[in-house]
């Protein structure tokens, strides 16, 4: 029988431990299939004008368009982490998107979308931004309706 597994990732040590779980727990299994996402807060386009501050704002997307290309190969690593476990590397996808709504949201849809049997989730212990609104993981879980197996790894 053949399962589809979504795990979101975001490059936490958590998210490590939630394919580490699906190596393990899934690598055994025949049919099975594997997307990987990320979604990712896209880097403006700015006006190019001759003045320092412009240079400056020019330079940090710079910077950070050069962390989400780091980031997207890092994504293709945890691919073959999960090759490594047995998972054929035909069977995992990798999505690599901007952010539509909010994480919580487009993970939700990615999954209502994708037709998943499993989300694999992590819990983010010490987060401050979880402690004034609810985590991913709890949004997520609120959202299911049954009929999907959900994993949270710790």
């Amino acid at each position: 029988m053949s399962v589809n597994i979504l795990i979101p990732y975001n490059f936490s040590p958590n998210d490590e431990k939630a394919v580490d779980f699906v190596g393990r727990r899934y690598s055994e299994r025949h049919g099975v299939k594997v997307t990987l996402f990320h979604a990712f807060t896209p880097v403006p386009e700015v006006d190019i004008r001759d003045t320092q501050i412009m240079k400056q704002v020019v330079h940090n997307a710079s910077l950070l368009k050069l962390k989400q290309d780091d980031r997207q190969r890092a994504l293709e690593e945890v691919r073959h982490q999960l090759m490594n476990h047995g998972i054929a590397g035909h069977h995992i996808h990798c999505v690599f998107a901007p952010v539509k709504t909010d994480v919580a949201t487009d993970i939700i849809n990615l999954w209502k979308e994708g037709r998943f049997d499993v989300v694999v989730l992590n819990r983010n212990p010490g987060n401050i931004v979880n402690f004034f609104s609810r985590s991913i993981s709890k949004r997520i879980v609120r959202h299911v309706n049954g009929g999907i197996g959900v994993h949270i790894v710790n």
